[in-house]
């Protein structure tokens, strides 16, 4: 059974390493070559930034192994990653709710979230969760610069075109 929670400081070692994992299995599949490997001490300090931030920093976690993970921060979803082993479960699906939710609660109406453009699952399942393409950007980093369509998705339910 897959359980979503707020990380705590605790958690970084594990949200790091599932994120070092999950990039890796995504963009390698997409880059080939070019793919970047990410760092495992990068990975931790980004999450411990965006603890320290306040930012929201979920995790999945399955017979209290840590599976996945969701970020959010101001209007932005900023990253979801899911092991392999945990992909087409309702994880993702639900970390992506609850980052809705949290994002909801502190006002946003609507997220944003950049993808890969090559990366056709990923916009598949955003796009089943009610987001809509509203522009492009070049995304430049160690992996070379990648194409990456913008997203917005509305953080909940709504009914006659009002947020409830």
């Amino acid at each position: 059974m897959i359980e979503i929670r707020e990380a705590a400081p605790d958690d970084i070692p594990a949200i790091a390493r599932v994120h070092v994992e999950a990039d890796r299995d995504t963009y390698s599949a997409l880059f080939g070559p070019r793919a970047y490997a990410l760092r495992l001490d990068e990975s931790e300090l980004r999450w411990r930034t965006a603890l320290g931030d306040g930012d929201t920093l979920l995790v999945a976690s399955c017979g209290g192994d840590i599976v996945g993970l969701g970020h959010a921060r101001g209007d932005r979803v900023g990253a979801l990653y899911l092991l392999r082993s945990h992909r087409r479960r309702g994880a993702g699906s639900a970390l992506l709710r609850g980052l809705l939710s949290a994002l909801s609660r502190q006002g946003v109406l609507e997220a944003r979230l950049d993808v890969v453009a090559a990366n056709e699952n990923a916009i598949a399942f955003y796009r089943a969760h009610g987001a809509c393409p509203v522009g492009r950007c070049i995304n430049r980093d160690a992996r070379g610069d990648s194409d990456d369509l913008v997203l917005s998705i509305p953080t909940a339910a709504r009914k006659d075109g009002l947020s409830e």
